[in-house]
């Protein structure tokens, strides 16, 4: 077993330009690139690849031919180094962001309804709270979404929770409890906007705002009326917009299935209705979801502990 003294050693001994060098070894053709990428003789680049692996104790790389492959020690530690590396990259760009009196950036995907509806009054408590901090917020299907997360193309995701988003390296956090889904119509245009009991197969030859294949929302749709042995509405459009879903129900006779929060911003002015037939249907809840290894991220650190608090039903997981 490896004592502590020997771990701390070994630490303080570690340069980063021996792990840039190594790095640059793995992905380069020849040493020969890696030197006149660092501007240095291919001699320099032996002699620190030699230094760190004396360090280590065993070979990084094997020789073939003029190219170099990781040992299989190597192709164990090497990750670690750029790990490192990636962490001293974002070390600096935050003292570069320090001295120019900004916090960095914080890149926020939303991926629901409930999302875009949660999202614009946090980020609003949040930019006044923190105006040092520079946000991008983008907005897709949650499949896009979700990928540009785990490829660290995103900082923070609001979206509904999935069981792919639990997992030991994120991190999860509910903003909105489930909420129960329910059809809206035009209070004016829509013929069911004045009947007090109604069926799913009165709903079913309507004109509707449909999700988009492949989206949640599309699914318990679609499992909605195949309960009464009824397909996917004929008549409507697919919609995925919030807004535009919005100018849909203001403007013409569509029915749209919602969750009850987004529904009830619509019947507010009273130019909507929720139509009266239970559903048995919820969303899930509405989450805030994170890369557990970038939570030392100032902005993101920062955002998680703005909204984090366990208070109003918000919960960490």
């Amino acid at each position: 077993m490896v004592k502590l003294p020997s771990i701390e050693s070994l630490a303080l001994r570690l340069k980063l330009r021996h792990l840039q060098i190594a790095l640059a070894l793995r992905d380069a053709a020849s040493a020969k690139e890696v030197a006149a990428a660092a501007n240095v003789s291919e001699s320099a680049v032996s002699k620190t690849l030699a230094e760190l692996e004396s360090q280590l104790g065993f070979r990084l790389f094997e020789g073939i031919g003029n190219a170099k492959r990781p040992t299989e020690m190597g192709r164990q530690v090497l990750p670690m180094m750029e790990a490192v590396v990636a962490q001293a990259r974002g070390l600096a760009q935050t003292v570069m962001d320090v001295r120019g009196g900004h916090q960095g950036e914080l890149r926020i995907g939303v991926a629901t309804d409930m999302g875009k509806l949660s999202l614009a009054p946090l980020i609003h408590g949040f930019n006044q709270a923190q105006p040092g901090v520079v946000l991008d917020v983008q907005a897709g299907g949650y499949r896009a979404m979700a990928d540009l997360l785990l490829d660290d193309k995103l900082d923070a995701l609001v979206c509904y929770d999935a069981p792919e988003l639990i997992a030991p390296g994120r991190g999860r956090l509910r903003l909105v409890a489930p909420q129960p889904l329910v059809v809206v119509a035009n209070a004016r245009l829509s013929p069911l906007a004045a009947r007090r009991r109604l069926t799913l197969k009165d709903l079913h030859a309507q004109p509707w705002c449909k999700p988009r294949p492949g989206t949640m929302m599309h699914d318990k749709l679609t499992a909605l009326f195949l309960r009464v042995d009824l397909g996917l509405p004929p008549r409507g459009i697919q919609v995925s917009d919030l807004l535009l879903t919005d100018e849909f129900i203001r403007s013409t006779d569509y029915l749209v299935m919602l969750p009850l929060a987004a529904a009830q911003r619509l019947t507010r002015a009273a130019e909507a209705v929720i139509l009266p037939v239970d559903l048995h249907e919820h969303n899930p809840p509405t989450i805030i979801a994170w890369q557990r290894a970038a939570e030392r991220h100032p902005p993101l650190h920062l955002f998680l502990q703005f909204c984090g608090a366990p208070q109003d039903g918000k919960t960490i997981e």
